[in-house]
């Protein structure tokens, strides 16, 4: 019989070496797909691999097993290699795969352990994926505040969000995707800053950021020609108003508007001799709808 794709795409990867071996990955879902006349030869096959190959990409799936105890073969694994101190990868996948499994967040010591020796932004990444629990979020603020590597630091940002619930599912690329907007709005390479923008996310205040801004947005042919009128019959003066800069990127600046505790999207004017940066504060023409205008930088 023709096997399953899931079990084929198994044992591509157990037999993968050198790159296709190190930037791929099991599926998690493997044991899910294969069919019911397939599960023993995998099981047993992922149950060789990590008891006596120590194959650490296997972790999350040994947790699955039925025909033998993945839980406690992980958990002795576990304990010599903390009773050893042993610091490595492969200790982060086993400490990841237990606290998928169980929610004890102990687990969840060694790996920021890890990043504290290491300061591997990968850590950040595996940590942002995982259910949120409040460790996790203390270590995504810290890291926000404290890290050099702005990678990390977007990172943790992402993990800070799923903690805080704007993202439902931390495996989904699509959600964080679709918070661009509000992502923006956190980076700056000034501590103090990100403090005073830590303080303002925590006290709600980046709900009104446009989440999706600077994404396309699928509209039909009669939606795009309302949109057109719209933007043609419109005829808003605006209003001068005061601001700080928050992020920017692409040429668009967001600019935090403290009277009403927004964030609006603004472009620089013509007229604009000096370009201003994350921190200045501003003077921007606010329309009714739009961008705002940066009109000039105040000293």
């Amino acid at each position: 019989m023709e096997h399953s794709e899931a079990y084929t795409e198994f044992f591509r990867q157990l037999n993968a070496t050198g790159m296709e071996r190190a930037y791929g990955a099991y599926a998690p879902n493997t044991l899910e797909r294969i069919y019911d006349w397939e599960s023993s030869d995998v099981e047993k096959t992922i149950w060789r691999g990590f008891k006596y190959k120590d194959d650490a990409d296997l972790a999350e799936l040994v947790t699955k097993l039925q025909r033998y105890d993945g839980i406690e073969a992980l958990k002795e694994r576990y304990s010599k290699g903390i009773t050893a101190s042993e610091s490595s990868w492969k200790m982060v996948f086993i400490a990841e795969a237990l606290y998928k499994a169980t929610l004890i967040d102990d687990y969840l010591d060694y790996i920021i352990g890890y990043y504290d020796k290491t300061n591997d932004f990968g850590v950040v990444s595996v940590l942002s994926h995982l259910k949120p629990c409040k460790k996790l979020y203390r270590f995504f603020k810290s890291v926000y505040l404290d890290s050099n590597d702005s990678t990390a630091r977007s990172v943790a940002v992402d993990g800070m969000l799923c903690c805080k619930g704007y993202i439902k599912d931390p495996e989904s690329f699509e959600e964080r995707t679709e918070l661009v907007g509000m992502t923006r709005a956190f980076m700056s390479d000034d501590r103090l800053l990100r403090r005073k923008k830590l303080l303002r996310f925590e006290n709600g205040e980046f709900d009104n950021i446009p989440r999706t801004y600077g994404l396309c947005k699928k509209m039909s042919r009669e939606e795009a020609i309302r949109y057109a009128r719209e933007k043609k019959s419109q005829d808003d003066p605006g209003e001068m108003v005061t601001g700080i800069i928050d992020a920017t990127e692409s040429g668009v600046y967001i600019v935090y508007y403290e009277p009403e505790n927004t964030y609006i999207p603004s472009v620089l004017s013509d007229d604009l001799n000096e370009k201003p940066s994350v921190g200045d504060k501003v003077v921007i023409l606010k329309k009714q709808k739009g961008q705002a205008t940066i009109i000039r930088k105040e000293s």
